[in-house]
């Protein structure tokens, strides 16, 4: 059994080896969670990395006092709605006609497509701060949609090594962007994640 206090106080003051082991021993039963709304095993790895994510970003305002099972739970449900939303508005916008797609194409500013390749630009070196391995097993979850057991077989290297390395490339892209100091950071982060 781990020291969850004492994790988390460390988690609290940017211990990401803390963290790590915060992650090891919740991972599963988020994963679980998860997975009993969306029933996709691709989805339910996706989010519950994003609420891991969310937790490290919400570190600072963790209670020592309070159930963190509570305080994680909480996270991984908002987050699956969140999920669930965005595929509901990505299946609309699928069945959206060529002509609405062309008439909102003509409404884009010169100004709107040099931020879209600014941003590009910047996905891009972001992409190439990772080292190669971990460049790879992101381009092929986040780019090619395959799971963590695809990804597994085709690099073959074990799961855990593939979830550690997602779990690594997500925070050296956050410390990337935050290093950028962009403004848009959340826009990024929703648009290619």
């Amino acid at each position: 059994m781990i020291d969850e206090r004492e994790l988390l106080a460390r988690v609290k003051k940017d211990d990401e080896e803390a963290f790590k082991e915060i992650f090891n021993f919740y991972i599963r039963k988020v994963y679980q969670f998860i997975y009993g709304y969306l029933k996709d095993t691709a989805e339910a790895e996706d989010v519950t990395h994003i609420v891991f994510q969310k937790i490290w970003e919400k570190r600072a305002v963790i209670d020592l006092n309070q159930s963190f099972g509570g305080f994680l739970f909480t996270i991984a449900y908002r987050s699956v709605i969140d999920h669930i939303r965005k595929e509901a508005a990505k299946k609309h916008w699928e069945k959206s006609s060529s002509f609405e797609l062309e008439e909102q194409a003509s409404h884009l500013t010169s100004d709107s497509l040099v931020n879209n390749k600014h941003l590009e630009s910047l996905y891009q070196k972001a992409l190439k701060s990772l080292s190669q391995k971990r460049k790879e097993v992101f381009v092929l979850s986040r780019h090619e949609g395959m799971s963590n057991k695809e990804i597994a077989a085709k690099l073959h290297i074990t799961e855990k090594t593939v979830e550690n390395h997602m779990t690594a490339a997500l925070f050296a892209l956050k410390e990337f962007f935050n290093n950028a100091e962009m403004t848009l950071l959340l826009a990024i982060i929703t648009f290619f994640m």
